[in-house]
């Protein structure tokens, strides 16, 4: 996979974010490119915008369904005649603490976050392995290496991803496929603003912000809005791909709660406090 130039990438959540980022730094390689996304509007205006340099596909896919994921590959396929890049890059955030959050919500997190992966790399991976190339690249992050209050199925997914992306990396060793995690700290995306995303009979169900909770809201998006840019990522899953790189993580500012985590499953000792994520973000963003 050091050429890349005229194969083709498949890319989910491509309509903003890092999955844009993704999709145009592999249409600046050269590839094909399918960007595959839930929100059809946004999708279809920067698709229109790659299309002027690259061959795009634009397909509206909800990967928490089998058979949306299905039809994507055999779109993918029926267009470009083959997959050498897969980025199961789409995610949502949401949840709340393991007493209090909806089995609802429970479903729609775990849906995107993980099972969208699952059903990526399920359909995806035995055509590579017949190939005999290609590479994986498994959104996860650092809620898949530390685990934080408030967020219990964010957490669950996303240590679900690192689990699948690590067993995938043992079953295809000595093959021509690879596989990476990505496990992203604090770049600027709309994850934070995942529920404009949510299913209308959960939304439905969730409480109105106080005005208080909503300045806290607006604060966060601002916030993220700050961080590191979803370009430079791109670069760095490039980067893992020509290198057959397994981890890629984004920034420093949490390698050292995961050392003393790592630390204290060897020793048997009790695990790192952590908190809120939010407020570990505010400690970096001002420290």
């Amino acid at each position: 996979m050091q050429d890349l130039a005229g194969k083709t990438a498949v890319v989910t959540g491509a309509a903003s974010g890092m999955g844009l980022a993704f999709a145009e730094t592999f249409a600046d390689e050269g590839m094909n490119v399918v960007m595959a996304d839930v929100e059809a509007g946004p999708l279809q205006i920067e698709a229109d915008r790659l299309a002027e340099t690259a061959d795009v596909l634009a397909l509206t896919v909800d990967v928490s369904s089998l058979e949306a994921v299905h039809d994507m590959f055999d779109a993918t396929v029926d267009r470009f005649g083959a997959a050498h890049v897969l980025c199961n890059n789409a995610g949502v955030g949401g949840g709340g603490p393991v007493a209090e959050c909806s089995v609802d919500m429970w479903e729609w997190v775990l849906g995107v976050d993980l099972w969208g992966v699952i059903y990526g790399c399920k359909t995806f991976l035995p055509h590579m392995l017949a190939q005999n190339e290609g590479h994986i690249i498994n959104t996860a992050s650092v809620a898949g290496q530390l685990c934080f209050t408030n967020m219990a199925p964010y957490n669950v997914a996303k240590f679900g991803v690192v689990a699948l992306s690590e067993t995938i990396a043992e079953e295809t060793t000595g093959t021509d496929v690879g596989v990476s995690c990505l496990c992203p700290g604090f770049v600027a995306t709309k994850i934070a603003d995942s529920a404009r995303n949510l299913p209308e009979d959960i939304a439905v169900k969730i409480p109105e912000r106080s005005e208080e909770e909503e300045v806290i809201r607006e604060a966060v998006l601002e916030a993220f809005s700050t961080q590191k840019p979803p370009a430079e990522v791109a670069e760095l899953v490039i980067n893992a791909i020509r290198d057959n790189q397994f981890w890629i993580f984004t920034d420093q500012v949490f390698q050292g709660r995961m050392a003393e985590r790592h630390d204290g499953i060897i020793a048997g000792t009790d695990r790192p406090i952590l908190g809120e994520l939010w407020n570990i973000f505010s400690e970096s963003t001002t420290g």
